[in-house]
């Protein structure tokens, strides 16, 4: 297992909740994480410590397991995924409500068992 693969998996993990708590990376300042350390976090490029990843758990109110659910996926988060995740994370900030019905309409199309 290649720790780079692994790192900006994580990365992505860690966006991805990020933006659906709503924050900015600045906003992590509030629990005394630094929005450059933070960013490098998300870009993968450092190896957060044990401590780290818990703290982390506490603020995106995950388990460590959620945390890094993406490793039962072989570790791959796709850019089509984190592209989507962008764009639901904008969508859901802009709080438009038309836009919301037509995004539940469109999902509960598809999503049909």
């Amino acid at each position: 297992m290649d720790i780079g693969v692994v790192q900006r998996q994580l990365g992505l993990r860690l966006k991805e909740l990020r933006l659906a708590k709503g924050l900015r990376q600045e906003d992590l300042d509030r629990w005394d994480f630094s929005y450059r350390y933070y960013g490098k976090l998300e870009r993968g490029i450092v190896n957060p410590t044990l401590a780290t990843l818990i703290r982390l758990c506490e603020i995106f109110d995950v388990t460590l397991p959620e945390l890094l659910s993406f490793m039962e996926n072989k570790g791959m988060v796709s850019e089509d995924r984190e592209a989507v995740i962008m764009k639901l994370s904008s969508l859901l900030r802009e709080n438009k409500n038309d836009k919301i019905k037509k995004l539940k309409l469109f999902l509960d199309e598809i999503l049909i068992p």
